[in-house]
């Protein structure tokens, strides 16, 4: 994600929050749909960046992980085994665990995927439920841990993408957890 990008999205995250916790009732101007449709529009690509750093998360793990492997005192089958693995890392041929969002009605869902190869499949397999992020106006922007496949846990917000702060650490592969920690309350 370029710079530009980031400091306009802050502005406009900003412009944003403010929009989503206004008490007041917008009145639906083309204006005001205008303006709405581009928070959308903000809010879908920081979504795609939020998954591709979860993504990269993951990919970070599982390196180190395969790494560790290879420096400790391990038999000739595990350290081959790793290096493969490292090897196709480095050359884009690992099918390593992945993060997409399905369009909800009121939600973006974030969704884990794992690539399939029992029995020759040979493809890509929803795992579970990452998070959920509000697209409606009234929880526009708001990361909610998951209750279940079809739902959030909205008793908390745990994120929002209106905060300058939060945006930065969502976008943040050192921040997001592949396995969802960070969205635990402390």
């Amino acid at each position: 994600m370029g710079r530009d990008r980031l400091e306009t999205g802050i502005q406009l995250s900003a412009d944003l929050n403010y929009r989503a916790y206004n008490k007041t009732k917008l009145t639906n101007t083309p204006m005001t749909l205008l303006t709405e449709t581009t928070d959308q529009n903000f809010l879908l690509e920081y979504v795609k960046d939020y998954c591709n750093a979860i993504t990269q998360n993951y990919l970070n793990y599982h390196k180190r992980c395969l790494e560790r492997n290879l420096d400790q005192e391990r038999g000739d089958i595990e350290k081959s085994f790793a290096q493969q693995q490292l090897d196709a890392i480095a050359n884009g041929t690992a099918n390593l665990m992945k993060f997409r969002f399905e369009v909800g009605r009121k939600y973006y869902k974030i969704i884990q995927q794992e690539f399939d190869t029992f029995q020759d499949r040979n493809e890509w397999r929803d795992g579970s439920v990452h998070s959920f992020v509000g697209k409606e106006k009234s929880v526009l922007g708001n990361v909610y841990k998951p209750a279940s496949w079809r739902a959030p846990h909205t008793k908390y917000v745990r994120f929002s993408f209106c905060e300058p702060t939060d945006l930065r650490k969502l976008l943040d592969p050192n921040f997001v957890d592949w396995a969802g920690g960070y969205l635990y309350l402390r």
